[in-house]
């Protein structure tokens, strides 16, 4: 494995924002060593998830900054949100619109006219925050979405939801709770959370991955599903096709560029990662293949429809509009039944 480098590309400044409504936010940027304010490019915020603390993304913003070397022109944010951690406010106290507002007014004035995205969301009105511990220093955050039973009606078995690489989004959290509110216990996760965690001391091989995840399906304690949203599709194929509690898999758009960043990824043999050489493994449980024409490329779909004649029976590529509640409730229907 290649050892993480001991002398960061990184610089940290500890300091506090001040929100609309009085609230004092604790702040911490993570910033190439190099770069002057003018210099940066984009700003990147982790958004802790109530009620955790900031504690739990330093590592994924240091290893962010860290790759991009002492030159590169992209920061992270870490903060406590209102209520938690260092931050002021009341517990009771879920105002965090104004905090993301508070962090935007504070990036605006600080660097001008640069480009800031949210990584995640505060809070979920249904699903409940867990951090599941895997091993030193590794953890995987996820919300657990308690499946509806209604008498009478069958049980189903847990999903898995990963969300694309850092964006678990209202969207994801709309789609998570209409799988449980259809009978599903459902995990969401985004898994480049637990990557950066799990690289922060080794780049990451497949028996590593595999390792993890089985800890976290044993936690869980039933075979699970797996639903993949793109990029993490890629991940996806990875561990239903080696873990036997994954009861099978939905794969939605780009896949293998899952494995790009070499600074989570042992890129000393990079044909380990191929998914080609992993997908036939899923059988004799069910893959399913999912092309969206919003957002689409047409390598998406060649990249899908290659994995399809790969993977055996039983399969499945569909293309659909998009991935909407009703319609991954369709493509459940035919994993649980597959014909």
């Amino acid at each position: 494995m290649e050892p993480i480098t001991l002398d960061p590309n990184y610089i940290e400044e500890s300091f506090g924002i001040l929100t609309d409504d009085d609230v004092y936010l604790d702040c911490l940027l993570v910033r190439p060593k190099n770069s002057t304010d003018q210099q940066l490019k984009a700003l990147r915020v982790w958004v802790p998830r109530h009620p955790l603390a900031k504690s739990t993304l330093l590592t994924c913003a240091r290893q962010e900054v860290n790759a991009m070397g002492v030159d590169g022109n992209i920061a992270h944010l870490v903060f406590d949100l209102r209520g938690t951690g260092e931050s002021e406010g009341s517990p009771r106290d879920r105002n965090f619109e104004m905090d993301i507002a508070g962090i935007k007014a504070w990036a605006s004035e600080r660097f001008g006219n640069i480009n800031v995205g949210f990584l995640g969301i505060p809070d979920s009105k249904v699903g409940r925050v867990n951090l599941n511990p895997i091993r030193s220093g590794v953890v995987m955050e996820n919300y657990y979405y308690p499946p509806q039973i209604v008498e009478g009606e069958p049980t189903h078995s847990p999903i898995i939801y990963l969300s694309t690489f850092s964006l678990f989004s209202q969207v994801d959290d709309a789609l998570c709770i209409a799988l449980s509110r259809a009978g599903y216990p459902v995990y969401g996760l985004d898994p480049l959370r637990y990557l950066l965690h799990a690289a922060a001391r080794d780049r990451l091989t497949p028996p590593l991955i595999w390792s993890d995840w089985r800890i976290f399906l044993r936690s869980i304690g039933e075979p699970a599903f797996i639903v993949a949203q793109p990029v993490s599709a890629g991940l996806g194929v990875l561990l239903a096709a080696n873990i036997d509690m994954v009861r099978g898999l939905i794969a939605i758009g780009r896949a293998q560029m899952a494995f790009k960043p070499w600074h989570i990824f042992s890129q000393d043999n990079p044909y380990v990662f191929m998914l080609a050489r992993h997908v036939y493994n899923i059988a004799p449980r069910p893959s399913l293949f999912v092309v969206t024409e919003r957002p689409h490329r047409p390598e998406d779909g060649e990249e899908l429809s290659i994995l399809y004649q790969t993977a055996l029976e039983p399969r499945k590529l569909v293309r659909v509009p998009q991935v909407d509640p009703a319609t991954l409730l369709k493509m459940m229907v035919w994993m649980e039944n597959p014909t």
